[in-house]
């Protein structure tokens, strides 16, 4: 429960120890990102404009359509009919108001949280991590990750000794799935002058590049890369390499569900 200032210190301080022991590259970069449970309940949500709590707010709404002494089935039935009933902007919870409403991987849904990890896809050392809404795609958090993953090895980059083993092109490549891949981002990391290795996604049908040269440019480069050698291998170990860390902090150290006070 140290504050994160603290927490920053020693986090960089552990990538320089890894980085004079030849253990962090940080050449080619690994991003992936899961879903974590909150420790807030659904049925805890007030909106945000009134602070009214969900079954009054549904109770309302039942005797406005003509229903005087609603029972739970009625609430329920209409309930199952409104569209859009789960919107992050009219609802939060009161206990933890950066959980987000959200379908899990299970399908379920539930108040979660999004967190985000970078990966040196040399040696496995974890480069950053970030805590971020999780009804944020991942086109928009990976900007977020790739700024502390930068700032962090900004850090070691300043340590003579550390620096020494660090390899060429710090930050130089960026390996991701297919939920990472859109126009801007392809185009984001190419201005960035980072070369990305992102799954493209299938079946999208015939591509319109009218006025999108910067566009096209960076989303045919990435798909030549991920079809060579050398992109298929690094996106086979970007699996791996994810995935470990994911079940080392959130399945093995049971932080799947999350009791926080604030991102931050």
């Amino acid at each position: 429960r140290i504050d994160l200032e603290t927490h920053r210190e020693v986090f960089q301080w552990v990538l320089k120890v890894l980085a004079e022991s030849d253990l962090l590259k940080g050449k080619t970069i690994g991003i992936d990102a899961t879903t974590l449970e909150a420790n807030a309940a659904l049925r805890s949500i007030v909106r945000r404009d009134t602070g009214q709590k969900y079954e009054e707010f549904l109770q309302e709404l039942a005797k406005a359509s003509g229903i005087e002494s609603p029972t739970r089935e009625d609430l329920a039935k209409l309930d199952r009919k409104r569209p859009k009933k789960g919107s992050n902007q009219e609802w939060k919870n009161p206990n933890d108001p950066d959980a987000k409403i959200t379908k899990m991987k299970d399908g379920r849904t539930h108040l979660a949280h999004k967190a985000e990890h970078a990966v040196d896809l040399e040696t496995g050392a974890v480069l950053a991590v970030t805590l971020q809404g999780a009804d944020q795609g991942d086109t928009t958090t990976i900007q977020q990750t790739l700024s502390e993953t930068a700032n962090n090895l900004a850090h070691v980059q300043s340590d003579p000794q550390a620096s020494e083993h660090l390899g060429p092109g710090v930050l130089a490549e960026v390996v991701t799935d297919k939920g990472y891949h859109s126009n801007e981002t392809m185009r984001d990391l190419q201005q960035q002058e980072i070369r990305s290795y992102v799954s493209e996604p299938k079946y999208r049908g015939r591509r319109r590049w009218e006025g999108k040269p910067e566009e096209r440019q960076a989303v045919y480069a990435n798909r030549r890369r991920i079809r060579g050698d050398r992109g298929k291998r690094l996106l086979r170990k970007r699996g791996e390499l994810l995935e470990r860390p994911f079940a080392h902090c959130y399945e093995t150290g049971g932080m799947r569900r999350t009791h926080l006070r604030g991102h931050a």
